[in-house]
């Protein structure tokens, strides 16, 4: 089974890049424990895109800025192992649903606890009731209508001593990006009809369902969330097979 948390991290990445649009920069060695092996289109002298930094940042107003993504929600994906089609194939195919329908759950249980922790009317067992039904809902849901926006990948290796002396001392990994796309409205929709699977003691309760709408509203007008896009992070490290979901934190350095 999958370890999955409540936060994202970006394992082994440890580049620095600094500029906006695709940089032209010099790539900054951390403390000589890191080194970009290869990169996609680097054969044709291309860089590391930005949205690619934003993703590694977890800058979301900057990936929907890079990509164009205004009136969209996004997915964002950072994966990381030594198999480059393996990454690939469980982020864009075989994981791409559940990891969606995970962070939907994840994001709108959120909003869905703090909407009825501030209504005292609602007891704690009808709460943590209905929040319950909520995520387990959700964490059902297939979305139809993804859309693959962005997918890049960069070879590094890296290693756990600041100053490794021969190639033994290094380990070779893959980072594997992509960005995934709803329209907003569609997805709301979606979202809505979801909702009419909630247990019955929950779906016939006006007030209940006042504020798990409303929470679900939040999510998608961005209100309360700390950022300035509809973007989820999520990050897969293949070597101890852990999905982590959406932080605040940025993620890696590049």
């Amino acid at each position: 089974m999958k370890n999955l948390v409540k936060c994202v991290a970006v394992a082994f990445s440890v580049i620095a890049l600094a500029s906006c649009g695709t940089t032209k920069e010099t790539v900054k060695v951390v403390t000589g424990a890191y080194e970009r092996l290869d990169w996609q289109g680097r054969a044709t002298g291309a860089e590391v895109p930005n949205w690619v930094v934003a993703v590694g940042d977890n800058n979301k107003r900057q990936i929907v800025k890079e990509l164009d993504l205004d009136g969209y929600m996004v997915w964002s994906f950072n994966s990381n192992g030594p198999d480059l089609d393996f990454l690939q194939n469980w982020t864009d195919k075989v994981e791409l649903q559940s990891n969606v329908a995970q962070s939907i759950s994840t994001s709108i249980g959120r909003a869905t606890e703090a909407s009825l922790k501030a209504e005292q009317s609602i007891d704690t067992t009808k709460s943590d009731k209905a929040l319950k039904d909520v995520t387990t809902v959700l964490s059902n849901v297939r979305v139809n209508g993804l859309e693959k926006i962005a997918s890049y990948w960069i070879k590094s290796r890296f290693s756990e001593s600041a100053k490794p002396k021969a190639d033994s001392d290094y380990k070779t990994m893959y980072t594997y990006y992509s960005v995934w796309a709803l329209k907003s409205d569609l997805y709301q929709r979606q979202i809505n009809a979801a909702m009419q699977d909630l247990p019955e003691n929950t779906a016939q309760d006006p007030l209940l369902m006042k504020l798990i709408t409303r929470s679900i509203e939040k999510t998608i007008l961005n209100e309360d969330s700390g950022s300035d896009a509809n973007v989820s992070s999520i990050s897969y490290d293949a070597e101890t097979d852990t999905v982590k979901y959406d932080d605040e934190e940025p993620g890696a350095e590049f």
